[in-house]
């Protein structure tokens, strides 16, 4: 597997994982305590998959990033048969639908190199590791892609709601009259 694909790979995992996370504020307590290994484990194994020269434990990884889309979906369909919506109406649509995107890349590009590895019986070429240009470029769109999809799905968390305005005016300190400031 490439550096490449293992940096996108690591971007998504951290990506989801932060999501994970910042959805257990809002979650019932068997929930949270799910979404809290499930944000964990996919914070540490992006770190270490970035960190390490190599993939880590992929078939575990594969169905770790299954699982939550998974436990989402039985989640939602439960709440819907049983006409109970407030089952599934702490885990917010968008910041579920971003995490579980990016759990099917990562299962999807682990399915991929995990088939690739399994026909490899015979010798092959072995693949010429990337310009610093390429690599540079991939990890910039990665973090691009992975950034533009995050925020706004932390946005939509509770956390994200309750989080304090960046910007404009410092929450209203620059118009504070204080005297002898010349206001």
């Amino acid at each position: 597997m490439s550096v490449i694909t293992r940096s996108w790979l690591s971007f998504a995992a951290i990506g989801a994982g932060v999501i994970h996370l910042a959805l257990v504020i809002s979650s019932p307590l068997a929930i949270g305590v799910l979404l809290s290994m499930f944000g964990l484990a996919e914070l540490v194994w992006g770190v270490l998959i970035l960190a390490k020269d190599r993939l880590l434990v992929p078939r575990l990884a594969q169905a770790g990033a299954l699982a939550p889309v998974l436990l989402w979906s039985l989640l939602t369909v439960t709440a819907t048969l049983l006409s109970a919506p407030q089952i599934a109406s702490s885990l917010r649509f968008v910041p579920m639908v971003i995490a579980a995107l990016f759990g099917l890349f990562i299962a999807g590009m682990l399915s991929m190199t995990l088939r690739r590895q399994s026909g490899a019986e015979q010798p092959t070429a072995v693949a010429q590791p990337a310009s610093a240009v390429r690599y540079l470029s991939a990890v910039i769109l990665a973090g691009i892609l992975v950034g533009g999809l995050t925020t706004p799905a932390l946005a939509a968390t509770q956390a994200g709601s309750v989080a304090l305005e960046h910007g404009g005016t410092m929450g209203g300190m620059m118009n504070m009259n204080m005297p002898g400031m010349g206001h």
